[in-house]
């Protein structure tokens, strides 16, 4: 009989719980911010790191602006370390694929950004690169790539014209294996109409160069110098004021900025002229205030802000109102968009316009 007067209670039990399955989300749940999900890969460890943290740091500021902007989503940043190392990027692509399971990603940091292509199209996942875009990317169509740095073959192309309108006739390059710096060879070579008179091409290990200093002719113009690092830009240097006596000017890049100038580099007796990229002066120095807020120092390279563009557009993209449009589609939709790293288009593709490379000479203090 206890059962019996049991029985009715224990089938009200299940059609109670079943009734709160239906009560309206708003009284079920508590409210909660959406959710997105963005991975970063920079180069916190190697030869790039100097560049790598800011865009690190960088990418997690606009993270942070991007939640204060719109305080109902999220943001939950993942980032890897690329070391430099091509091996070291697939491997943090990999993960942040296929285990954080991530379709939107900002990195990495310079050329180690080239074995990225390949996967984020294959894998169709939405990538940006801060600071590398060489021949890969207008060597053919990418749909899932895109980079908001300047033209890197510009880099070379001004250091040809400055040449060609200083009557440089007689020029010696030197340059080291990498993408980045393959396509400053090719651009320089296609633009100079100096003669030149030996293309020297070195690993990043390379330190000696004494042998291929002294075959360079003595009535020499200049020397175009694109080599890698601060150690391989020193050594040739103290070598070549150890054997020479001549000191024609030296172009390069904007890494020679980074090597503790002027006096360790002027030290030489060598006249320095090198490319960077041009910024609107108020917008980057508004970038340098609010980094330097965040971090209590200032941005290192020239990359930072272009960074912070890039995860703020990512960030809109994947927060569209549109449900008809990706994020891949919305990226490349992107037109007049004024940011730190100044005003930019995409316009329908995988790279900006609205980017110029200047030339500076490098001045003693």
């Amino acid at each position: 009989m206890r059962l019996t007067h049991c029985a009715p209670l224990a089938l009200l039990i299940p059609l109670y719980l079943l009734g709160l399955l239906h009560l309206p989300v708003s009284f079920a749940q508590s409210p909660r911010a959406q959710e997105l999900r963005i991975g970063g890969i920079f180069d916190l460890t190697g030869g790039g790191a100097l560049w790598g943290k800011t865009e690190r740091n960088s990418f997690l500021l606009a993270c942070r602006d991007f939640e204060t902007k719109y305080p109902n989503y999220k943001v939950t940043p993942i980032v890897e370390d690329s070391m430099f190392s091509s091996r070291h990027t697939v491997t943090a692509l990999h993960k942040l694929i296929s285990i954080d399971k991530l379709s939107s990603i900002v990195g990495a940091t310079w050329e180690t950004t080239v074995p990225m292509l390949p996967i984020c199209e294959t894998k169709r996942v939405v990538c940006l690169s801060p600071s590398y875009h060489g021949k890969e990317y207008y060597s053919r169509p990418w749909s899932y790539n895109f980079t908001a740095w300047f033209d890197d073959r510009e880099y070379a192309r001004v250091l040809a014209k400055h040449m060609n309108g200083s009557g440089i006739k007689r020029v010696a390059v030197f340059a080291a294996l990498t993408p980045y710096y393959d396509s400053l060879v090719e651009s320089f070579l296609s633009d100079t109409t100096s003669t030149v008179v030996t293309n020297q091409r070195m690993v990043l290990e390379e330190r000696d160069f004494r042998s291929i200093i002294t075959k360079v002719p003595k009535d020499v113009d200049a020397i175009l110098m694109l080599l890698d690092n601060a150690g391989q830009i020193q050594a040739f240097l103290k070598q070549w004021s150890e054997i020479r006596s001549d000191r024609p000017p030296v172009f390069s890049d904007d890494l020679i900025v980074y090597l503790d100038p002027p006096d360790d580099i002027h030290r030489f007796g060598f006249d320095f002229f090198y490319s960077y990229p041009v910024f609107d002066q108020k917008t980057a120095d508004e970038f340098t205030k609010r980094y330097t807020q965040q971090y209590g120092v200032p941005p290192e390279g020239s990359s930072g802000a272009v960074t912070y563009d890039e995860t703020m557009i990512l960030l809109g993209c994947m927060k569209k109102t549109d449900p008809q449009m990706s994020v891949r589609e919305c990226v490349a939709s992107t037109i007049g968009y004024k940011g730190y790293s100044g005003e930019f288009s995409f316009n329908g593709k995988q790279t900006v316009t609205n980017r110029t490379i200047g030339v500076k000479k490098l001045t003693q203090s």
